[in-house]
């Protein structure tokens, strides 16, 4: 078994701490008033506390520029703050939601349905019949950040109170410990920082009384103390939840200094963290998680950590620092001009920190604050600048090299890159498995062309592990099944089994690995490119003559997909799938939650050994010992 005995006993113990009511007795059951904070708490956290950033730049110097990048984007924070009073939240950084002036902090914003918010949370489950995601969505508390923004840019009163407003009653709303907004402690840490930013921001403002303080010191000193009484079942998942923890235990300890365990918080906090830089990034500055979404969490979470210990006066130790550039360089390689990334892995919209006008697939916020913090250099600027200032305020960069690589080889991370003047092809080919895998997409091939993504991966539309919904699976990647069967099989709501990965052969053209296939299949994939665009070939030996051999293309539109030119070594029947609720093809997901009809081209064809053959700004023949591209032969 892949996760190995160590694993098992962990997870057996986990389990242990929650039926004998360990956990419980470790995180009580409290009110607000019984959490202990020292009676002169606010005057010392004025005094002690140190001031991020955006607690030092005069809103004065702020708002002009924000005022020129809502411009730009055609989008105000005064618009979507305003929005909230009247109830109006954006949920998964994307769609608007009417989910009430005083929130039902315990309904989903997905189908409305409600978690019990009466019982400790250790009594909950996160794999009932609602999707706990929609549960705790509002209270990630993305709605801070227009809050910010707004107030940043017209100085207005009530973008403050509204943001003292909610949190006011979602702490009526959730006593420590209580219902499902506590089953997390990833989702309360972001939460925390959430809550430290806004109260940075609007530090010296009068809304900002002594008695609010208070209540988010009490805040503070509750969510840390649950982090901190279950960080090893979040370090033993070996992702952001582990890194996000981490973090949000450092968070309180170093920006509520005056509680009685900060200390014990700041070092407990900053001690689980750097092992976990070291160990889940690897040397080709892959992310363990296997998403370049989580990829992008996992810098925002490193670039919040940075600039509190900027704060204090120090920074990351120099290994945690290099491995923190090397997963920025790496995501930076794979982002194109308009700021999207070939998506891969799984994806549940998670944007720490969203302080721009911009949508959620364009990843310059993210990426332009980490690579000024940690290589000093900058995007070229536009609205996505808006980020960094706000996160790390004014800083000394210099302008980012000119120029993109035409090929990206990261066969660690298990991903590879080819670019030309009208499009890119993107490989996706695991080599090894460091931790669990995040879909069943290997070998996937997502393809850009005139600046369009026209095949790609399907997302992610829930965690639930219903039926197709995942869109998980081999059937939800551009690739090939034989008998519907990838290389892997789902065995739970996240882990896949086995653990395949690809084994990669020389290809001067481009790319070229193999993979075995459940029931004896063995698939070989070549990604060529030429200066006119890319070809792909496929090559499907199995142990019978009948077996159901299909290659997929999943794509936004059918149009997009018509570019694709298709070739098979046999005859083959080719099908446009769009809406199939029974399988989940010709379906996509842009955000979690949030599933639309899209297109899936299929070729089929039964045969023991099977070649197809797709071209993309190229005219191609097959032909029994090579595939002729533009007149030059390629032997197969």
């Amino acid at each position: 078994m892949h996760l190995g005995p160590a694993w098992v006993a962990r997870r057996l113990w986990f389990r242990a701490e929650r039926a004998f009511g360990l956990l419980e007795r470790r995180c009580p059951l409290q009110a607000w008033a019984d959490v202990p904070v020292p009676p002169d708490c606010a005057s010392r956290w004025r005094r002690t506390s140190p001031r991020l950033p955006i607690a030092r730049i005069d809103r004065a110097y702020l708002a002009p520029h924000l005022d020129v990048w809502s411009l730009a984007t055609g989008r105000s924070p005064v618009a979507d703050a305003d929005l909230l009073a009247h109830g109006r939240f954006r949920v998964f950084n994307r769609d608007l939601v009417d989910a009430g002036v005083r929130p039902r902090w315990s309904a989903s914003v997905l189908d409305g349905q409600s978690v019990r918010a009466d019982v400790h949370w250790t009594r909950l489950s996160d794999a009932g019949a609602v999707d706990i995601k929609g549960v705790w969505e509002l209270s990630r508390f993305a709605w801070v950040y227009p809050l910010v923004r707004a107030w940043v840019l017209d100085g207005e009163a009530r973008h403050v109170e509204r943001f003292w407003f909610l949190f006011e009653d979602w702490l009526a709303a959730n006593p420590p410990n209580r219902g499902p907004q506590w089953m997390c402690g990833q989702e309360a840490s972001i939460r925390l920082i959430a809550v430290a930013y806004a109260l940075q921001a609007f530090r010296d403002h009068p809304a900002t009384t002594d008695a609010r303080v208070l209540a988010a010191a009490r805040f503070a000193g509750a969510t840390a103390a649950r982090i901190s009484a279950h960080l090893s079942y979040a370090r033993s998942q070996r992702n952001n939840h582990g890194v996000a923890e981490a973090i949000g235990l450092y968070t309180a300890g170093a920006l509520w200094p005056h509680l009685a365990d900060a200390a014990g918080w700041r070092d407990q906090g900053l001690e689980s963290l750097f092992p976990q830089v070291d160990d889940l990034v690897d040397a080709d500055g892959g992310f363990s998680q296997h998403s370049t979404n989580y990829h992008r969490l996992f810098l925002q979470l490193m670039t919040w950590a940075e600039v509190v210990l900027r704060s204090e006066g120090e920074r990351l130790p120099p290994h945690a620092r290099d491995q923190v550039c090397l997963a920025t360089e790496f995501l930076g390689e794979l982002m194109e001009t308009d700021g999207t990334v070939p998506r891969y892995g799984a994806d549940d919209s998670a944007d720490l920190c969203p302080l721009s006008g911009l949508p959620a697939d364009d990843f310059r916020p993210a990426l332009g604050a980490a690579q000024a913090l940690f290589l000093g250099e900058r995007l070229p600027a536009g609205p996505w600048d808006e980020a960094a200032l706000l996160l790390l305020g004014p800083m000394p960069v210099t302008a980012r090299r000119a120029g993109r690589s035409s090929k990206v080889d990261r066969p660690r991370a298990g991903v590879g890159l080819l670019r030309n003047l009208r499009g890119v092809a993107f490989f996706r080919a695991p080599t090894c498995w460091s931790a669990r895998p995040s879909h069943a997409d290997q070998l996937q091939v997502s393809l850009r062309w005139d600046g369009e993504w026209i095949a790609e991966d399907c997302g992610t539309f829930s965690y639930r592990g219903v039926g197709a919904d995942d869109f998980g699976s081999a059937l939800h990647h551009n690739g090939v099944t034989v008998d519907r069967r990838g290389a892997m099989r789902k065995v739970g709501r996240f882990l896949w089994s086995p653990w395949a990965t690809c084994a990669r052969e020389p290809e001067p053209a481009g790319f070229r690995a193999r993979l075995a296939l459940l029931g004896g299949a063995e698939w070989t994939r070549r990604v060529l490119r030429f200066p006119q665009g890319f070809v792909v070939v496929d090559r499907v030996r199995t142990p019978r003559a009948d077996a159901s051999c299909e290659l997929r293309w999943h794509g936004r539109t059918r149009a997009g997909l018509e570019q694709l030119s298709l070739a098979c070594s046999e005859t083959a029947e080719e099908t446009w799938l769009t809406g199939e609720a029974s399988t989940g093809e010709g379906f996509r997901a842009d955000g979690y939650g949030r599933r639309q009809a899209a297109w899936t081209r299929r070729l089929a064809v039964r045969g023991a050994d099977v070649i197809f053959v797709t071209a993309l700004g190229c005219r191609v023949e097959l032909r029994p010992a090579a595939v002729v591209v533009d007149g030059a032969a390629i032997p197969l």
